[in-house]
């Protein structure tokens, strides 16, 4: 599994091992289903400690990322799908966060936004179909 690793960030490396799976899965670059290196073959790889890696394996296991299967190894989780809608949900979120503070900078009232935003919603919809 390739997994790119700062070792000058702040953020510890345990954490940037989950965080660099999860934006694999996202990326659609590791599927649900995919077994992934024991502990031991990704802290070689990576030439880090195997404490660290069995740290970030559990906190995935914790979050449901991660399902081990005794005699079989590692996988990722079949749920996993969730995981990606959750982060493109997260993102329009935040463009949306960001769409109202221009508006009200731009003078627009939340009524008028919103008016603006179904409309546009509709047009796309017509134009897909």
């Amino acid at each position: 599994m390739y997994v790119l690793l700062n070792p000058k960030s702040n953020v510890p490396i345990y954490e940037q091992i989950v965080r660099e799976v999860r934006e694999r899965i996202i990326q659609g670059i590791v599927k649900p289903g995919d077994k992934v290196p024991s502990i031991r073959e990704l802290s070689a790889e990576l030439m880090v400690n195997p404490n660290t890696v069995s740290k970030a394996y559990k906190e995935l296991e914790r979050s449901g990322i991660f399902v081990t299967l005794r005699g079989k190894g590692t996988f990722i989780n079949e749920d996993v799908k969730d995981l990606k809608n959750n982060a493109e949900k997260q993102k329009v979120q935040e463009r949306a966060k960001r769409l109202v503070v221009d508006s009200i900078y731009a003078g627009i009232d939340g009524k008028e936004l919103i008016s603006i935003i179904e409309e546009y919603y509709i047009e796309l919809r017509r134009d897909k179909e």
